[in-house]
């Protein structure tokens, strides 16, 4: 498969683990039988493995651009559609989901905002969507960006070479309500290494450098994880 694809640029970078990793504090935010769930980049299903195990949807649907972890994700979810979330959501039903996962998968999509519409589109009324998503504004990007005038892909993390755009805090809250959420919550993932004392004074400084005292947190912050509500 060719690098010059999406799913091409995923499989021949990603290391073994890339889509098999699982995150039970994004598992822990679903009420038990949520539903019917769409995960729109599931990878391998290890995350609707586990809420299928633990929350009993009535129905888990996943979408996974890569063909042979889409095949490994359908011996995990109910169902799995291979290929790219563009070209699948437009051909879903309206008000077909109780929730709708984004974990870390927007960010690889060439249209967010109308991955966005889709998925307003797709929820029910009062619907749940759950989304994480790396933070473009952390101390690491900043300082390779200012001091050694870097903007470096890697296999994974913030700069993930398959990541297509890039968002703040402020960014993604913006998309989501613009497109009819309102956030429940939004917070930091605690799991990283700017959150140990070297990485919380520097960040404390820059805040205070900067005048943004509110801006430590966006510092330390690797991923931003929100839960939000379809209100219009």
């Amino acid at each position: 498969m060719s690098a010059n694809t999406i799913a091409g640029m995923h499989r021949e970078k990603a290391p073994d683990t890339y889509f098999s990793n699982t995150n039970q504090n994004l598992v822990d935010h679903f009420p038990d039988k949520p539903g019917r769930i769409l995960d729109i980049g599931c990878a391998e299903g290890r995350l609707g493995e586990a809420i299928i195990a633990q929350k009993h949807p009535e129905h888990y649907t996943g979408i996974e651009v890569v063909p042979d972890v889409a095949e490994s994700a359908k011996t995990r979810l109910h169902e799995v559609l291979t290929g790219e979330a563009e070209h699948w959501l437009p051909t879903l039903p309206d008000h077909s989901y109780d929730w709708i996962i984004l974990a870390d998968s927007l960010e690889h999509t060439i249209d967010p905002w109308g991955v966005m519409k889709q998925v307003n589109r797709l929820l029910k009324p009062g619907g749940q969507l759950l989304v994480s998503i790396p933070n473009v504004r952390n101390l690491g990007v900043i300082q390779d960006l200012m001091v050694g005038g870097k903007w470096t892909y890697r296999p994974f993390g913030i700069m993930d070479q398959g990541h297509l755009r890039f968002f703040t805090r402020s960014s993604i809250l913006k998309l989501l309500t613009d497109e009819g959420f309102s956030i429940r919550q939004c917070y930091s993932n605690p799991r990283n290494r700017w959150k140990k004392l070297f990485g919380k004074f520097i960040s404390r400084l820059l805040s205070l450098l900067i005048l943004q005292p509110g801006a430590y947190e966006e510092f330390i912050t690797v991923q931003w994880i929100i839960i939000a509500e379809k209100t219009r």
